[in-house]
This record gives structure tokens, C-alpha cells and sequence, in this order.
């Protein structure tokens, strides 16, 4: 997949709300970039989804609530604050809503290549102005972003031998 060519405009952040999103072709999240059971099939890196059939859910109606249900793609949600052009399957990478001390927060999760410097730099300039923190990975090495309360929390918690997510 190609990088984007140049990082999107930071304006467009609290562009129009992205209720008219709808997921397309993009099956990022079903092509085993995140792990998961659904149905008693297991999903992980190199195994996609069984129900994945021809880059269609075939069980999308009765789809389990988790995983699938409780997933939050956040260029997908309503509230989603990112471009366009961060939609999974043209980016390679998913970006995923999740809660810090009850806040959002975002994982930046591999669907076939790391978050380019353009995406960082995007996602940097984002949390600074909403204070929303983010974590990515990049050659596996586990980073995180986001106020000094949080870089301190996440210090503390490698220090006790505990995962950042």
C-alpha cells in the first residue's frame, strides 16, 4: 500500500463529522491484524477472519458482539476526528479507539505497514491540541504519545513490567 504523499491538513480536524462513513471495501479489521475469536474461530496475524469471505463479512448481520460489535475503527465512528485519507486499507494501518483514564486514546495497529512519519507527525499535532494520547508501533518497537501525565503513567507501568496496551 502506498503512503499517503504528503501528511493531511491539519484544519480538517474538526472537519464535518464522518456520520456518512461507511466501512466500503475496507476489511481491514477482519484480515487478522488484530487478534480475536469469533464463533470459536480464532483471528490473528496471518489468519483472517473465517467469516471473511471475498473481502465481505458473511455473518455481518449476526456478527458476535464481541469482538466484532464492540470494535471501534476510529477513522469509521461517528465522531471520528481523522481525514479522509486515514481510512485503513489506503493507509495500512487501523487506527483504534480505546480509553485512557476514561478518555479516548488511539492504537495505531499494522494492517501491513507501520504509521509513516507523515501520520505521526499528523497524530502528534493532534494530541497536542486535544490531549488525547495515542500509541503505535514502528519496526516493534511500542511507543506512546500524549501529555506528561500520561508519558509519566506509562513509565510507571513499564517499570512494573506491565504493557502500555
Amino acid at each position: 500500500m502506498s503512503a499517503p504523499a504528503s501528511a493531511p491538513n491539519l484544519a480538517r480536524v474538526d472537519a464535518a463529522p464522518a456520520t456518512q462513513r461507511q466501512c466500503g471495501s475496507c476489511t481491514a479489521c477482519c484480515e487478522g491484524w488484530a487478534a480475536g475469536t469469533i464463533r470459536g474461530y480464532e483471528m490473528h496475524a496471518g489468519l483472517h477472519c473465517h467469516f471473511l469471505v471475498d473481502k465481505k463479512c458473511t455473518i455481518y448481520e449476526e456478527r458476535p458482539v464481541s469482538p466484532c460489535r464492540n470494535f471501534v475503527c476510529g477513522w469509521l465512528a461517528d465522531d471520528s476526528p481523522f481525514p479522509e485519507e486515514f481510512r485503513p486499507d489506503k493507509v495500512g494501518v487501523i487506527i483504534i479507539r480505546i480509553r485512557w483514564r476514561s478518555e479516548p486514546a488511539y492504537l495505531l495497529l499494522s494492517a501491513g505497514r507501520d504509521p509513516d512519519v507523515a501520520m505521526i507527525a499528523w497524530m502528534e499535532a493532534f494530541a497536542m491540541r486535544s490531549g488525547r494520547p495515542f500509541f503505535y508501533s514502528i519496526k516493534g518497537e511500542k511507543i506512546g504519545f500524549g501529555p506528561p501525565e500520561f508519558q509519566q503513567e506509562m513509565v510507571a507501568r513499564l517499570a512494573r513490567g506491565e504493557a502500555m496496551w
